[in-house]
């Protein structure tokens, strides 16, 4: 009877540390947020995107990810603004992006605090990719004509903040994730806004909630 009960304990405790010590290595998700552009027009306007992203987890905090985002961006108002332009930007990008999470840096022992687990999913993040911007611009009023381009293609360089919160499946590996991220773009020019009425990079922020699917092949963290 005592050899039974050890054999039944043992194989618990090898399927819990099972649970906690595999990790999906594939992630698909997408969501929507708003932007906000901030170019060389001092009016600032809210806009809206997409995005989808597939993710690739070397461990279950590490990520090397695509990203595609297709939405606008806004700006100007062509009866206030000093010089009457405004545009809008009918935006497409991609990029490649790398996450580390806060939990990549947590012990099993610092697991056990419910608030750092909570937070677990914390993350930085930087990348490069393009956007192609494709705009609606005020490019002549009255007798002003502005330089600029209606058409271009620029890289850029987003850098994100954010946070995952997941959600275990049935084996308590975790399977859904909400995810909340604050996304910094800087182009490498000036084509966001379509105006080259400056020497500055044009940079954009994207706030945005999306939900992602973890699945596929497993890892193992030995670390745990």
């Amino acid at each position: 009877m005592k050899r039974t009960t050890l054999l039944f304990s043992f194989l618990f405790l090898s399927l819990a540390t099972f649970a906690q010590t595999n990790f999906f290595r594939l992630s698909v998700g997408g969501g929507a947020g708003t932007t906000l552009a901030y170019a060389d027009l001092k009016k600032k306007t809210y806009a809206f995107a997409g995005y989808g992203v597939i993710d690739y987890y070397t461990t279950p905090y590490v990520s090397f990810g695509l990203e595609i985002q297709k939405g606008e961006l806004a700006g100007g108002d062509v009866q206030y603004d000093i010089n009457h332009r405004q545009f809008i930007n009918s935006y497409l990008s991609g990029s490649l992006n790398l996450k580390v999470q806060l939990g990549e840096f947590l012990t099993g022992y610092d697991r056990r605090n419910i608030f750092l687990n909570s937070i677990r999913g914390l993350y930085l993040g930087a990348g490069i990719g393009g956007i192609r911007n494709k705009l609606s611009n005020v490019r002549y009023y009255g007798d002003d004509v502005f330089p600029g381009e209606d058409q271009s293609t620029e890289m850029i360089v987003p850098v994100n903040l954010g946070i995952n919160f997941y959600i275990p499946d049935q084996w308590d590996r975790d399977r859904l994730v909400i995810n909340f991220n604050l996304q910094s773009t800087m182009a490498m020019g000036e084509g966001m806004d379509g105006y080259s009425s400056s020497n500055k990079n044009d940079i954009y922020t994207y706030f945005s909630v999306g939900v992602r699917y973890n699945f596929g092949i497993l890892g193992l963290d030995r670390r745990r």
